[in-house]
């Protein structure tokens, strides 16, 4: 997960428009068969509180093969990131793979 990154001025330059992007996440797929990721993700809190995030870039999923990364870009309020503890990717049979928003 990158915060604030510089991505807005290269998703603008190859394909289109997306202002405010400022948050990446790359996926990396660490299994050995391929997995389908869902264009939204999750965050949690530490009393367990969630919240949906589906303003994602690309909004489709993405296939991930064994060893290959990909990444979604959105916007998201510095606040509202620090409030939360964990996000969590889904693949398109519904599990979950979540890591902390803390850098360790």
């Amino acid at each position: 997960m990158i915060m604030n990154t510089a991505v807005e001025d290269v998703i603008a330059f190859k394909c289109c428009s997306l202002p405010d992007q400022n948050l990446e996440i790359q996926v990396r797929n660490t299994g050995n068969r391929p997995i389908k990721v869902p264009g939204y993700f999750k965050l949690d809190d530490e009393s367990g509180e969630s919240l949906r995030i589906d303003h994602v870039y690309p909004p489709w999923g993405q296939t991930v093969d064994p060893g290959d990364s990909v990444a979604f870009y959105c916007s998201m309020e510095e606040g509202v990131w620090e409030k939360y503890r964990t996000l969590t990717i889904f693949d398109s049979e519904g599990n979950g793979y979540s890591a902390s928003t803390r850098a360790e």
